[in-house]
């Protein structure tokens, strides 16, 4: 495959010497599968190269490569042809190089999970993540923020040892989470606040004494901001959908995502779940993955966004065997096109629309459809259970920005002297 790319044998025998040689002829065979270009393909494999002689340098087992590693090396590396003039090394490089890095330690990490040693921190935290994903049923990206919160606190203390809970004292986890940088959201406090709490209750719940460290960790106040008054009209929304093209296939997929969000309420990622299986075309009915709970529940099925979905599936959708809906149209083409992908054609959507200056982001299609049906006269309870919230209290902060509503019941300004 290396042949397809490097006509020079020159060229061709120093990646055949190179420290990932192996993996440098794994990565050429997988992106030519995926029919990319032949000039990036070959500036992935240069990459991957130079990662190579970087690790070799480094003296890094196989077997111990890590994203970490891939970070320290995107931080040193500059391209050999820009050594003199580093400022000329383009976004578009790092971004590529980037992508070469992580995808090195993908394949790595393949060939080598059987020996991978994990550290006795990692092996904590994993039975822990094992929980919050076995028997909590939380979200992958909640998963990730508990995962990375617990491993820097056991990281903290233990390091390379063997963690033992009964040298952590009440006065130790104030002292950490007080060592934590201080911001106008606390938001990285309150997240390491929370994990530990979960995680010394899920000590308890194995037999493991705990303490007093449950009650130790302090309460801090996290501020949750309200949401923004500003909500799509109809007219807003409407102009919105005028601008998708929809004589290409990629504007058949964003509008009916649109749909998804503006007719329905769903969040970005339950939008980039939405498989084939979810929708019961009989009964008008669509499935959502309500990932944050891990709680699906089913919806009516609106016949604009019914009509949208079919035109997607019978003249954009690329073939494929992925069973989600939603595609990517650029290579890999016929890939699932994840959130990252909706919500980058959704700031192309508000560009094109001329309403990039007063909205943003795709949480604004489901904040406003929230907005009217309360406007309409829609039961509390009744949008939160088209939104998928657990809480009414999380579905009230709709309620504050229902304009028209609270004009009603403002009162006038008493006349006279005060």
């Amino acid at each position: 495959m290396l042949e397809q790319y490097c006509s020079k044998k020159k060229n061709r025998e120093t990646l055949e010497q190179n420290h990932l040689a192996s993996f440098i002829e794994e990565a050429a065979c997988r992106l030519g599968e995926q029919d990319y270009p032949r000039r990036y393909v070959q500036f992935i494999l240069r990459s991957i190269s130079y990662f190579g002689d970087w690790l070799q340098g480094k003296g890094v087992p196989l077997c111990q490569v890590t994203m970490e590693h891939a970070r320290e090396f995107l931080e040193q590396f500059i391209p050999p042809k820009f050594e003199e003039q580093p400022e000329r090394s383009s976004a578009r490089n790092r971004r590529q190089t980037r992508a070469a890095a992580r995808l090195a330690v993908k394949l790595i990490r393949e060939r080598h999970k059987s020996e991978i040693i994990r550290s006795p921190v990692q092996i904590e935290v994993d039975k822990y993540v094992q929980h919050l994903r076995r028997d909590r049923g939380l979200s992958e990206g909640t998963i990730s923020n508990h995962k990375r919160c617990l491993d820097e606190f056991l990281a903290f203390y233990f390091a390379e040892r063997e963690v033992n809970i009964s040298e952590i004292t009440p006065m130790s986890v104030y002292e950490y989470i007080d060592r934590l940088p201080r911001t106008k959201s606390n938001s990285k406090r309150s997240d390491a606040c929370t994990t530990l709490r979960g995680y010394f209750r899920f000590l308890q719940l194995h037999g493991i004494s705990t303490g007093h460290l449950t009650v130790a960790v302090p309460v801090v106040p996290a501020l949750r901001y309200a949401l923004s008054p500003n909500v799509m009209t109809s007219s807003d929304l409407n102009r919105l959908l005028d601008s998708v093209d929809r004589s290409k296939a990629t504007g058949n997929r964003d509008y009916a995502a649109i749909l998804c969000m503006c007719d329905l309420g769903m969040r970005v990622g339950d939008v980039a779940r939405l498989s084939l299986d979810d929708i019961d075309w009989k009964k008008s009915l669509v499935r959502v993955a309500n990932h944050k709970k891990n709680e699906p529940y089913q919806l009516p099925l609106p016949r604009r966004l019914g009509k949208a979905l079919a035109d997607y599936l019978t003249t954009g959708r690329p073939s494929s065997q992925s069973r989600e809906i939603f595609l990517r149209h650029a290579r890999p083409v016929g890939t699932p096109a994840g959130a990252h992908a909706l919500k980058a054609a959704m700031r192309r959507m508000w560009q094109h629309s001329g309403m990039h200056d007063r909205f943003s982001g795709t949480h604004i299609l489901r904040h406003s459809a929230a907005t009217r049906m309360k406007q309409n006269g829609v039961a509390l309870k009744s949008i939160a259970d088209v939104l998928g919230h657990g809480s009414l209290q999380t579905t009230t902060l709709y309620v504050q920005v229902d304009l028209p509503a609270l004009r009603k019941v403002a009162q006038p300004w008493p006349e006279g002297d005060l």
